[in-house]
């Protein structure tokens, strides 16, 4: 905000004073009147537009890769570690992860195994491909 907005009179009451800054909005610092919204008018689909896709098709091994980093393709790991590693490995946010992991579910790349836990499907044509270890030593 410049000094000339912050002079600017309430359009509601007419009060040239402070904006008192609320939950991400301006009121008049009189009369109490939102008249700068945090959200400027935006919609759910204009934010759902300006967000970045998570592309993990780029890379098709992805859970497999991830297993064999986090112990081993017969591993079964903690969801928070896998969330973990896909935010790390995507560059993205917990969101998206949490998005590419229940995607990985419903294709049956990955499986839940109890609460909390989760494992490369073993069986079944959605079978991942073994992946080496490239932090392992050659045989």
């Amino acid at each position: 905000m410049t000094a000339a907005e912050a002079n600017a009179p309430c359009p509601y009451c007419g009060h040239r004073g402070a904006v008192v800054e609320v939950h991400g909005h301006g009121q008049c610092s009189n009369c109490g009147t939102n008249f700068e919204p945090c959200c400027a008018g935006a919609d759910a689909a204009e934010e759902a537009g300006s967000t970045t896709a998570v592309n993990a098709a780029e890379e098709p091994q992805l859970f497999a890769r991830l297993f064999v980093q986090l112990g081993g393709a017969s591993a079964t790991v903690m969801t928070e570690a896998l969330l973990f590693a896909l935010v790390q490995r995507l560059g993205t946010d917990l969101d998206d992860a949490k998005i590419v992991l229940e995607a990985g579910e419903r294709i049956g790349i990955v499986q839940r195994v109890g609460v909390g836990c989760h494992r490369m499907r073993r069986n079944g044509r959605s079978e991942v491909a073994p992946v080496a270890d490239p932090g392992a030593s050659p045989p």
